[in-house]
């Protein structure tokens, strides 16, 4: 430990000496695991994190495949997905949205909200509860049952102040008294970013035998142990029949199975992945670079690491304190690398897809700060070994000497 602390301490005294090239090439590192670090905090927030749902891994889009006219991910006919539910075995539960506009009037001025239209199973379908109040009941997911209203944590922080006396509460959506009797938490989202409010979605007899319109956004949690690939199958089994049972509404149709992760992430996954690797080839050019002033600022300090070998020291232990050099450039570097990834933030977030906007954000989380912590080392090590090898193979002859 003490050989541990000279070595640092004499590494920081030669960083001192020569700030020029301190400053070189930590900024020049900086910029390096600056950008690597940026982008894999996108790529974590996007691709490798859970998303905030109960064992989100199970959980999975059903979509109907209409590619023969242009719509691969088409949104489901109300009696397909009745059949979907009835006769699948892969499927803990389905549930189903389509998409609702009110006026919301009362309380201020007239406003326009988003919202959606849920089964009764939806929330708990997903691992959510509200943070005030409860979910639907079922008996309230029916036609002529009591109107109620789930309110988003912005629609009830922003135009009723947040009180805790809203549950019960009337308000006026399109002219009729609806109930609020939830509130969801902060942050929660499905697919879209800017639902104000969910009510049930109570379709009629006749729109749970519709197959001509398609409205109906399907999602499904997959039982433990059950795979997509089976999920895609079994459905694709029960689509198939229905096409054959109903040749003149739903004739060529076929369907698909998405992994929620991947339905969110959309088309931004493999562009993100290509800018992960294009900024690992910066961060290598940037080693390249800074390896080669090494060599040269090596071949400046020939007499001294002469010198400390003629006093004794080993060939490991020069390779050692310059490899200590290396690191804390590197480690310097770093930390200023994560105030330019911090910095970049702001660019970033215009990449995230728009259906995972409310559910992440972009920060140096333990996975990030292990990551940079990680590149650090790692690329002061690849950008010192060379040089230290080669600077401590001495001739002491030649080292010795005065012009050396």
């Amino acid at each position: 430990m003490s050989n541990l602390w000279q070595d640092l301490r004499y590494a920081l005294r030669m960083m001192l000496k020569k700030p020029g090239f301190t400053l070189i090439a930590v900024f020049t590192l900086a910029l390096g695991t600056g950008a690597n670090t940026a982008i894999f905090s996108l790529v974590n927030a996007v691709l490798l994190k859970p998303l905030p749902f109960f064992e989100p891994e199970r959980l999975a889009m059903v979509w109907e495949d209409q590619s023969t006219i242009g719509f691969p991910r088409d949104e489901a006919a109300p009696a397909n997905y009745v059949d979907w539910k009835a006769q699948q075995s892969v499927f803990e539960d389905m549930a189903a949205l389509n998409w609702k506009n009110f006026n919301l009037t009362g309380d201020g001025e007239p406003e326009r909200i988003f919202a959606r239209g849920v089964s009764a199973n939806f929330f708990p379908l997903l691992g959510i509860q509200p943070i005030v109040g409860r979910s639907f009941y079922s008996d309230e997911d029916k036609p002529g049952a009591n109107k109620v209203v789930i309110l988003s944590y912005g629609l009830w922080r922003v135009r009723y102040g947040g009180e805790s006396g809203i549950l019960d509460r009337d308000i006026q959506l399109d002219g009729e008294k609806y109930k609020v009797v939830g509130v969801m938490p902060a942050g929660f989202q499905f697919l879209q970013g800017e639902i104000g409010a969910w009510v049930p979605i109570a379709l009629t007899q006749q729109q749970l035998v519709d197959r001509d319109s398609h409205y109906l956004t399907i999602v499904g949690r997959l039982k433990p142990g059950a795979s997509v690939e089976q999920a895609q199958g079994d459905i694709l089994a029960i689509t198939e029949r229905i096409a054959r049972d109903y040749p003149n509404e739903a004739a060529l149709l076929k369907s698909s199975v998405v992994p929620l992760q991947e339905q969110l992430a959309g088309n931004v996954r493999q562009p993100i992945i290509v800018l992960l690797v294009a900024v690992g080839f910066v961060l290598l050019i940037a080693c390249a670079n800074i390896a080669g002033l090494l060599l040269s600022r090596a071949a400046a300090r020939r007499r001294e690491i002469a010198v400390r070998t003629a006093l004794g020291a080993s060939r490991a232990r020069i390779i050692r304190q310059l490899l200590t050099e290396s690191t804390l450039l590197a480690t310097a570097g770093g930390v200023l690398g994560l105030l330019v990834a911090l910095w970049s933030f702001t660019l970033l977030k215009q990449l995230i897809p728009q259906g995972m906007t409310a559910l992440i954000s972009l920060k140096i989380d333990l996975p990030v700060l292990g990551y940079a912590m990680s590149i650090s080392l790692l690329t002061g090590i690849f950008f010192g070994l060379a040089p230290a090898l080669q600077a401590s193979k001495i001739d002491l002859n030649q080292g010795l000497k005065q012009g050396g």
